[in-house]
């Protein structure tokens, strides 16, 4: 039947104008990717300061290696001022290998094991 990974979580933009390039990098995505590009969802309305995406999709293992290319291409954005980097947080959940956490931030993709206080995503 085979292993399954999930990925939740959420991008935030200091600038309006990096979404149009959330969305390029997604449209763009190789063929290992394109299948989970419709986990985007861009809320219609922002009811704060930053801009934010977020992104959940589940498949089989080894499809988070694309997404995760797809993320480090976010991460990697310009900053469009100072202080206005991308930065983010997803949960990854591998039904073998237990949860880690990917988070966007300095312009790069850093994989941490997952904080034990959120196990309860996973039940």
């Amino acid at each position: 039947m085979g292993t399954y990974v999930m990925i939740r979580g959420w991008v935030e933009f200091g600038d309006d104008g990096q979404v149009p390039l959330l969305r390029e990098i997604a449209g763009a995505a190789s063929a290992g990717e394109r299948r989970y590009r419709g986990g985007w969802t861009f809320p219609a309305e922002q009811p704060m300061w930053n801009t934010v995406a977020f992104f959940a999709a589940e498949g089989r293992a080894g499809y988070e290696d694309a997404v995760r290319e797809m993320l480090q291409r976010v991460a990697a954005l310009p900053a469009p001022a100072e202080d206005e980097r991308v930065r983010g947080l997803f949960r990854v959940s591998h039904e073998v290998d237990g949860a880690t956490e990917w988070q966007l931030r300095d312009g790069g993709l850093r994989c941490v094991p997952a904080p034990p206080g959120h196990a309860y995503l996973d039940e």
